[in-house]
């Protein structure tokens, strides 16, 4: 499959102390209880572009791809860890997660909200890891959708319009290809502290936090 023309381009890495391999597999079992559906945590507020990129096309993709640097030491050992408990959707209106899902970020007192793409696959998360490698997104090419302007370096979310052919430069393999599916982007609140360190056992918080809202 090509690279589209309008989508969502996100990189991935070690957040909230969990690595990235962690958090897929967390995902995948998310996925494989919600029917194909599983959200993706952003830190970046960009409804706005969400919208125009829903004005240009119809079924609107999501392109996950490695962050190349080192994890920081705030993601690695984060100070403070929550689950993100309620949401509103793109209208303001509230959105119910659904009970077997958990979106977790690292948290600031100064940077109080957080964000969660909607996103689908009908195939397991971990065969598509690298499935689609010879895909490759080349940021030179991209410009944000509402502004038109180059990605910044610290954008590690990004709603993009391809202009291929405009700039070489590196490339990012493709390591996760998804839909968005409505309401496509939602806002987190009501934050709940997890207390995490070493040997924290993230499977083992899953299925509580999964058990006490099935009423199991």
């Amino acid at each position: 499959m090509c690279v589209p023309n309008y989508f969502v381009w996100t990189r991935h890495g070690t957040e909230a102390g969990q690595p990235v391999d962690d958090i897929f597999r967390r995902k995948e079992s998310e996925r494989g209880v919600n029917g194909g559906l599983f959200f993706w945590g952003v830190g970046n507020a960009v409804g706005p572009s969400i919208l125009e990129l829903l004005r240009k096309v119809d079924c609107p993709e999501v392109l996950f791809s490695p962050i190349r640097s080192a994890p920081r030491r705030q993601d690695v050992t984060p100070e403070s860890v929550v689950e993100w408990t309620a949401a509103l959707g793109l209208d303001g209106e509230p959105y119910q997660l659904p009970s077997m899902s958990m979106i977790t970020s690292r948290f600031h007192v100064d940077r109080p909200r957080h964000y969660a793409l909607v996103c689908y696959s009908d195939s397991p998360l971990g065969l598509s890891l690298g499935s689609t490698d010879s895909e490759r997104v080349v940021p030179g090419e991209l410009r944000n959708i509402l502004t038109r302007r180059s990605l910044g370096a610290s954008q590690v979310t990004a709603v993009v319009e391809r202009w291929p052919g405009i700039s070489g430069g590196a490339e990012y393999p493709v390591t996760l290809r998804a839909k968005l599916v409505p309401p496509y982007y939602i806002q987190l609140t009501v934050p709940k502290r997890i207390t995490t360190g070493d040997g924290f056992d993230w499977a083992g918080r899953v299925a509580e936090v999964w058990s006490d809202r099935c009423g199991g």
